[in-house]
């Protein structure tokens, strides 16, 4: 304004704001998180070192690779969704996922930690061949092995993609990148997750076949990866086509609303996923 102001938009409406009171969101990151962030990313540092040295078979160290996995998906989503607040409409209740690494500082949290999950799942990947696979090798799809664990891979390679080549607002060759890595991600852990369930269906006498704890989890991978995904994925188009059909509007962006809600609910579905193989690790190492 001529006054020396900025007009910003508000929930409450349009305020107008002295320059001096304008400031970044990073400069609102208290000390606690920064030291937290910092301790969180040396802890994971020595958590892979200490894996590299015992090469996956210290029972502590496995279990908590594929935890780490949905702690860091969980733990970059709230960041990316805490600096990103001030920049959604006031109708937004969830931003998109990929909405939050459009710009800074969100979109550092959002590469560094895309970044990481990635690495952490081909980790997992690998350890998920070295320590599972054996024992599944006489299972009646013996030979889907290798698909599951190459598209485990494609996922977790789609993840750091998508991650590095964050969202723009014009349809550049770094969306195109972006919206790739996204659907490797999701295609590939759903082909792993089919060649997977498909291997543990049949785990004859196996250390696997008698825990209780590895076949919960292998109950519950199969509900992450079976239904639930493809329900997430049609309830908004199934949405969005019923509102075209009907010409019936969703007021105050709710259908934004559900999709971005379906998008948080299918990537946290994936990382519980991920997380479950942890008792598996366990049962093997402890077995072997």
């Amino acid at each position: 304004t001529d006054v020396g102001r900025w007009v910003v938009r508000v929930r409450s409406g349009l305020k107008a704001v002295r320059h001096e009171n304008l400031h970044p969101a990073a400069a609102e990151i208290p000390d606690v998180a920064r030291r937290g962030l910092g301790g969180a990313a040396a802890a994971t540092a020595h958590l892979l070192l200490e894996l590299a040295r015992s090469g996956g078979h210290r029972a502590l160290s496995a279990v908590m690779l594929p935890a780490c996995v949905l702690l860091w998906i969980v733990a970059t989503l709230a960041g990316c969704y805490w600096l990103h607040r001030p920049l959604t409409t006031p109708e937004a209740a969830l931003p998109g996922i990929s909405e939050m690494g459009i710009a800074p500082p969100a979109r550092g949290v959002y590469r560094s930690g895309s970044a990481t999950v990635g690495l952490l799942m081909a980790c997992t990947v690998r350890l998920y061949s070295m320590l599972l696979l054996p024992h599944l090798a006489d299972s009646n799809a013996a030979a889907r092995a290798p698909e599951s664990t190459n598209m485990g891979y494609v996922a977790a390679l789609g993840v750091a993609v998508q991650g590095v080549f964050t969202l723009e607002t014009s349809l550049s060759p770094q969306t195109l990148l972006h919206f790739a890595g996204a659907i490797a991600f999701v295609l590939g852990t759903m082909w792993h997750a089919d060649a997977s369930n498909a291997l543990f269906a049949d785990l004859g006498d196996s250390a696997l076949a008698l825990s209780p704890a590895a076949r919960i989890a292998i109950g519950l991978r199969r509900v992450c990866s079976e239904g639930l995904p493809v329900m997430l994925m049609l309830v908004p188009a199934g949405l969005e086509a019923w509102q075209w059909a009907t010409s019936n509007q969703l007021k105050g962006g709710r259908l934004q609303n559900i999709i971005s809600a379906a998008q948080w609910a299918v990537v946290l579905n994936f990382g519980v996923f991920y997380c479950t193989y942890a008792c598996d690790f366990w049962v093997a190492i402890e077995a072997s």
